[in-house]
């Protein structure tokens, strides 16, 4: 199935603005004195770096801007290589172990891969591995396709590969974030990249657990203390991973049918103000739903209400983008956090395509 051009397109002033926006906003990235305390949210600033670069582009203008974006997000790929434990993991910037915020943070080896040579992609490949094979020793990649929370807590002793925690549960309860992100999105991309069919059958396998979460109103439920909409953004980033990376001719018409109930019920959530989340944490996690419905209407059809959430979501993004980036004071926060997951969206608006 081939991606065709949908009914919504930004307009002029759109794309102008967001290309503004973007600039603006991979010069504040690139100029913090320090990385994000959090593993999670670096990651995510460095995937917006190489989306602004795939906007920027390598020549005329914003040639050295694009250059420097691409530098830096290459930089950080490299530092996952290094600083991964010798237990496969890494820290996480705060006492715990959520597998979600280093899957998170991995999807930087997949942006990167057009961009770096073979010796650092086969280190990339190699770091990912390890951690996929981490995941199944530890217990954390269940039968049933889902992968666990993680460790909510620094107490884990040497030699365990359970813990609880009472708002979470055991560490290899399904998280339904950590499934889209450890699951689907990294096992797509070694599967892709190495041609293992188990990677591709774990892939498939974690793809169907998320698939059957949605409900018949199209709707998903919450997981370990995350919003529906939060989580919805993250199951819906798996999606797109596992269209783009699968390749399957059928998967994208499946998926098609399968989240076009899902699409009426994110569209009806959206807020008056184009964002999504009934909390300050939720909403901050949410910006990449835009991402999403961009590819929906491109890949599969334009339903109703989509074009008007575009609309919302783009005003929202573009124009307010740079009043956002004055007020993370705390760098623990939710604006942080919201300001991170912005760039691909602002990406998108500016090109006219989603970003991976």
């Amino acid at each position: 199935m081939h991606t065709r051009t949908p009914a919504w397109q930004p307009d002029s002033h759109t794309r102008a603005t967001a290309r503004d926006a973007l600039r603006a906003h991979t010069q504040w990235i690139l100029s913090r004195p320090h990385p994000a305390e959090r593993l999670f949210v670096e990651g995510y600033f460095a995937r917006s770096l190489v989306a602004a670069h795939d906007v920027l582009g390598a020549a005329g203008a914003d040639s050295t801007l694009a250059r420097a974006a691409l530098r830096r997000a290459t930089a950080f790929a490299d530092s996952l290589v290094t600083s991964q434990r010798a237990d496969g993991y890494w820290s996480i910037g705060y006492g715990s172990g959520w597998v979600a915020d280093m899957g998170a943070s991995l999807a930087i080896f997949a942006a990167l891969e057009p961009y770096v040579d073979a010796e650092r992609l086969a280190s990339y490949t190699q770091s990912a591995e390890r951690f996929a094979a981490t995941l199944e020793r530890d217990g954390l990649a269940r039968a049933d396709g889902a992968i666990g929370v993680g460790w909510p807590t620094a107490e884990r002793r040497a030699g365990d590969v359970r813990a609880w925690r009472s708002d979470t549960g055991w560490s290899d309860a399904p998280y339904g974030v950590a499934t889209a992100l450890a699951g689907v999105e990294l096992h797509a991309w070694l599967a892709q990249r190495t041609g293992d069919r188990r990677y591709r059958d774990q892939a498939e396998r974690q793809l169907e657990w998320t698939m059957v979460q949605v409900r018949s109103d199209g709707g998903v439920p919450a997981f370990a203390g995350e919003g529906e909409l939060a989580t919805a953004a993250y199951l819906e980033e798996g999606w797109m991973a596992a269209a783009r990376m699968l390749g399957d001719d059928d998967l994208p018409t499946r998926l098609c049918t399968v989240l076009a109930t899902h699409v009426d019920w994110v569209v009806r959530r959206q807020r008056a103000d184009g964002t999504w989340g009934d909390s300050p944490a939720d909403r901050a996690r949410t910006p990449a739903i835009a991402n999403f419905l961009l590819w929906f209407a491109g890949q599969c059809e334009e339903r109703s209400g989509i074009a008007r959430a575009l609309d919302r979501a783009a005003h929202y993004t573009v124009e307010l983008d740079a009043a956002r980036l004055t007020r993370i004071e705390d760098p623990s926060s939710d604006p942080e956090v919201l300001v991170a997951l912005a760039g691909r969206p602002l990406a998108a608006f500016a090109g006219g395509r989603p970003v991976p």
